[in-house]
């Protein structure tokens, strides 16, 4: 029986079978180098069809102002307003071009379609002299200044406009380092509608002086911080709105620091891993400067430093001051605080503005601040009484290192700042017989972020 011979392939079979399978694979190699991009890609803008600005809460005495840049002249809109819980019942207000609406309270605003952009909210309240514009939501932000202890507390309100809850984690430095919580401030929950007030002496009694970082894990929230010092024995309780501050610098803007301010101070939080150095220099009409004997402070990582500069806002130097730089070495968060005729004062950091935005004027005899140009350029603003009627209008000229102040006259109910050649930070003062507040100009929002999303290999 003869045996079947066993078959083997020739160098020219081998060959002809290996070079496709080199080349198919090779082809779906480079198309899977195609796919998988690993380059981050920035979302793209398109109109915005849905904004929601969120109030923090009042006190019986005050309310909230409403304004739009999204609609025409001869022509009106329509927003929502929600005031209180969950079970609150929306209600339709309309807007019309240069003119605020008041309302005695309100929760959150929000505009759809043609009034979707170009919204601008702002609450106001007593007692004392209490301002801040009203947020959005935000997935990250920090607050400077805070406190947990008996006489100085803060407390964290966390809305969420959307029908579906949101969470949020809470971190905590503090003078001597990151502050631990048990636990009590990671998975913040927030039903749909709803807002949580978070009292940080109750849930991190500390003594000292804090930075807070609320990062939004899930769905949208909007945060807001009231500040209050509470006298041990006699004395009247002060508060003010505290805002957020969206990214750390190594450059930051406290513009609008009023005269005869009391018990004066700037708190810095050094976000990062490593030690920072940290300078204040003094924003006037003629010039940014460094005292000659103020030094630079160390500030160790991922802690808070309060600066006292009282003496040095009764120094000559401070003449025709209107405002402070922080610049430090490593990315920074900050806050001044201080008193007016008693009343409780905080100013935080105002992101630059590049096209026109809104602010209401909630009381007569303010000023408006005007810096942080990174060119030649003016800025026009004009103002408008409350029923809409152009009450004056007024070109100011601004370059870097400089600061400008425009008076606001007494008939003025909102403002129009629009910034021409370079963009600028700005802040509104307001001032009474009650005290002082300070609301930053903030950009409007006027388009819609999509993520740039790509197929890819798993």
């Amino acid at each position: 029986m003869t045996r079947p011979s066993s078959f083997r392939p020739g160098p020219l079979a081998v060959v002809t079978a290996v070079v496709p399978t080199v080349a198919i694979c090779a082809a779906l190699l480079a198309d899977a180098e195609v796919q998988v991009d690993s380059v981050d890609r920035a979302p793209s803008q398109v109109p915005l069809a849905r904004s929601v600005l969120v109030c923090p809460t009042g006190s019986e005495a005050g309310g909230v102002f409403v304004a739009s840049d999204a609609v025409e002249a001869g022509e009106s809109g329509e927003v929502q307003v929600v005031a209180g819980g969950r079970a609150s019942e929306p209600r339709t207000v309309e807007v019309t071009p240069d003119r605020r609406v008041e309302l005695a309270d309100a929760t959150r605003v929000s505009g759809a379609g043609a009034t979707a952009p170009g919204l601008a909210v702002q609450r106001w309240s007593t007692p004392g002299l209490r301002a801040v514009d009203c947020p959005a939501t935000s997935s990250d932000q920090w607050f400077t200044g805070v406190g947990a202890g008996a006489e100085h507390t803060s407390v964290l309100e966390l809305h969420n406009p959307d029908a579906g809850p949101a969470t949020a984690t809470i971190t905590v430095l503090g003078q001597s380092g990151p502050v631990g919580a048990g636990g009590r401030l990671r998975g913040v929950s927030v039903a749909g509608g709803a807002t949580v007030r978070l009292d940080l002496g109750a849930e991190i009694p500390k003594r000292e002086e804090l930075a807070l970082r609320v990062t939004t894990e899930r769905g949208r929230l909007a945060a807001t911080v009231i500040d209050a010092f509470v006298p041990i024995g006699r004395g009247e309780t002060t508060k003010e709105y505290l805002s957020g501050q969206r990214d750390p610098a190594t450059s930051q803007l406290l513009l609008g620091v009023p005269d005869g301010v009391e018990d004066p101070e700037v708190v810095v939080a050094n976000t990062s891993d490593s030690v920072s150095r940290v300078s204040l220099r003094l924003v006037t009409a003629e010039s940014t400067f460094t005292p000659t004997d103020l030094e630079e402070v160390l500030v160790d990582p991922s802690s808070v430093r309060r600066f006292s500069i009282t003496k040095l806002l009764r120094s000559e130097v401070a003449e025709g001051l209107l405002g402070i730089e922080v610049v430090s070495s490593q990315p920074a968060t900050s806050s001044f605080r201080g008193r007016v005729r008693g009343d409780l004062l905080s100013i935080v950091p105002a992101g630059a503005v590049t096209q026109p935005t809104l602010v209401p004027v909630a009381y007569p005899g303010s000023r408006l601040v005007l810096g942080g140009a990174q060119a030649l350029g003016t800025v026009d603003v004009v103002a408008y009484d409350g029923q809409g009627r152009e009450v004056s209008s007024k070109v100011a000229e601004v370059g870097p290192g400089t600061a400008v102040e425009v008076k606001v006259p007494g008939r003025a109910a909102l403002l129009r700042v629009a910034p021409q050649g370079t963009p600028v930070v700005g802040s509104l003062v307001l001032g009474n017989a009650d005290g002082a507040a300070v609301v930053g100009l903030r950009e409007l929002l006027r388009e819609g972020l999509v993520p740039d999303v790509r197929p890819g290999l798993r």
